[in-house]
This record gives structure tokens, C-alpha cells and sequence, in this order.
């Protein structure tokens, strides 16, 4: 049963009985993203799991996905806090800023698999240009994607496109056939995701012709090792789109008719668990972290059964 609350301006809100479990899952589910996003971010960097140049992509991309969480962290308590008093207007300006720094997080995010697919797909395809495959090289680009992704964002913001929606209590662009909307979904999404595809799919065309030819053994493995990153980067950005494929239809039917009313709270859950879902996709495509956790389990099972062996001869001691 709806429970409905007047304000004192006369504007009526209404609060679902779903609301909260929704935002409880958003809380749980970013949570869990955020530790175990830290987590695989400590494995890689202590364990060298990657050689140095491809060390600093995955960083990148394991730091804005972390960027992502925290800001769908504090939204979903945002939303979760409104939720509970039924209260409106109360520190908007806290909440445009959350969906501004949402957006260039997730533009940080997407163009960070972009990077790392063209600098594998660089790597193979031009292997004697080493210039592009330096870590200072890539260390430019990581800085430039940064600055690009802050300063694309800065029109909506500028703008004062990112609005409140008191039935969805967040603070985004409203869905309809706008400029704004196109333009955040192609420079955030759509550029990203394609260009990714495209050298996934001119990557796999190359190293199935250099399979047919006459080359050395180790050029073909260094092909197709490559080849396997870019399938991981792939999958994860696939992941992405299809779990976060409720926001995209939402933007294209809100170009012919008005969304559902609470539109964004189906997209923000939707997006909440695309990026668990991402985040455990990459540990599964890392190489050896499988041993790596094993051995850091059976390392502490290990000490721990030492001190209660110690404990034990202790106390028979005494």
C-alpha cells in the first residue's frame, strides 16, 4: 500500500513499498563493488599480475570504476535518505554535483577499455611502433582522457540540464528527444562501446589471416594473447550494455513518449548490478588470480591454525 505524505507546499509525494528494498539492493550491491573493486586493484599491483605498460591501463580502469561506485554509493544514500523522510529540495546542489561527477566517471570508465583495446590492438598489428607502446606514452593519454571526460561533461552542468526528479529522488538529465540526451549517451556510451567493437573485430579478422600464413610461433601466440585481452574488454563492456540495456531503451523511447515514472529507479538499479557484474567478470579474466586468492586463503587458514596450535601448547603448558 502507497503511503503519501503532503508537503507543506501542497505538492503530494508518494513513497512505493518497493522503494526500499531498491535502495537497500543499490546500497548492498555498490558496497560490494567498491571492496571488491579495491581488493582486485591491491592483488594486481602487489602480485605484478601485468607487465608494466598494461599494469597502468588496468589500473585505470580498475580506479574509475571504483570513481563510478562511490558515486553510485552516495546516490543510492541520497535516494534512500529522501526516501525515508519524503522530503524534496533538500541539498540539491549536493545531488547535481553527484550526477555530474556520475557522468564523467562513467565517460572515465568506458574510454579506459577503449584505450586498452587500441593499445593491444597497436601492439599487434604495429608492433614497431614502440613509441605507442611506452608507459609514458600511455601515461599522456590516461591524463588527456581525464581532462577530455571533465570538460565534455561541463555543458550539462553549465547548462543546467542535470535537474531534480522528486518521484525518482535523483538528480539527472530528463529523458526526452533533447540535445542533451543524445549528446551525453553518444560521448559517454555510444563512442566508446563502438569504437571497442571495431578493433575487437579488425583485431580477430588480423590474427585469423596471420593464423593462415607462414610466421613464427611466437609472433601467433603474442597475437592472439593480445587477442584474448581485447575479448576481455569486450565481454566487460558487453556487460555493461546489456544489463544496463533498460537505460537504453528508456532514451529511445523517450524520444516518442514519456517514460514510466519511476524510469530512473529501474535504470539505476540496473546499472548498480552491471557494475558488480563487471567488476567479477575481471577477476575472472585475470590471469592467475584464481592462485593468487588461493594461495592468500590457504596462507591465512595457515596462520591461523599455528596460533591455535600455539594457543593449545600454551595452555597445556600451564
Amino acid at each position: 500500500m502507497d503511503m503519501i505524505n503532503f508537503m507543506n507546499d501542497s505538492t503530494l509525494i508518494e513513497t512505493e513499498s518497493w522503494f526500499l528494498p531498491f535502495d537497500i539492493i543499490n546500497i548492498v550491491s555498490v558496497s560490494l563493488s567498491i571492496i571488491l573493486g579495491l581488493l582486485y586493484l591491491f592483488i594486481i599491483i602487489k602480485h605484478k599480475t601485468y607487465a608494466s605498460v598494461q599494469m597502468l591501463l588496468v589500473c585505470n580502469s580498475s580506479i574509475a570504476i571504483i570513481l563510478v561506485c562511490c558515486v553510485l554509493l552516495n546516490t543510492a544514500i541520497f535516494t534512500l535518505q529522501h526516501d525515508l523522510n519524503q522530503s524534496r529540495e533538500n541539498n540539491i546542489s549536493f545531488c547535481i554535483i553527484l550526477s555530474y561527477l556520475a557522468f564523467i566517471a562513467g565517460g572515465l570508465h568506458n574510454y579506459s577499455y577503449l584505450l586498452t583495446a587500441v593499445y593491444q590492438y597497436i601492439s599487434v598489428v604495429y608492433p614497431n611502433k614502440v613509441i605507442w607502446q611506452t608507459v609514458k606514452t600511455q601515461f599522456c593519454l590516461i591524463s588527456v582522457i581525464w581532462i577530455v571526460c571533465i570538460i565534455d561533461m561541463v555543458p550539462l552542468f553549465v547548462a543546467g540540464q542535470i535537474t531534480y526528479n522528486i518521484d525518482n529522488q535523483v538528480c539527472q538529465v530528463p529523458l526526452r528527444l533533447s540535445v542533451s540526451v543524445v549528446y551525453g549517451a553518444a560521448i559517454i556510451y555510444a563512442i566508446p562501446n563502438f569504437g571497442i567493437t571495431v578493433v575487437y573485430i579488425k583485431l580477430t579478422r588480423y590474427v585469423q589471416q596471420i593464423s593462415l600464413r607462414t610466421i613464427s610461433n611466437n609472433t601467433l601466440f603474442h597475437a592472439r594473447r593480445e587477442l584474448r585481452l581485447v575479448q576481455r574488454t569486450f565481454v566487460l563492456c558487453n556487460t555493461l550494455i546489456v544489463l544496463g540495456l533498460p537505460y537504453m531503451i528508456f532514451i529511445l523511447t523517450s524520444f516518442f513518449t514519456p517514460p514510466p515514472k519511476y524510469h530512473f529507479r529501474i535504470i539505476f538499479i540496473c546499472i548498480d548490478i552491471s557494475v558488480l557484474a563487471v567488476i567479477v567478470t575481471g577477476y575472472c579474466f585475470t590471469p592467475n588470480i584464481k592462485t593468487i586468492i588461493r594461495k592468500i586463503l590457504s596462507r591465512s587458514t595457515a596462520v591461523e591454525s599455528m596460533r591455535v596450535r600455539y594457543k593449545a601448547g600454551t595452555e597445556c603448558y600451564v
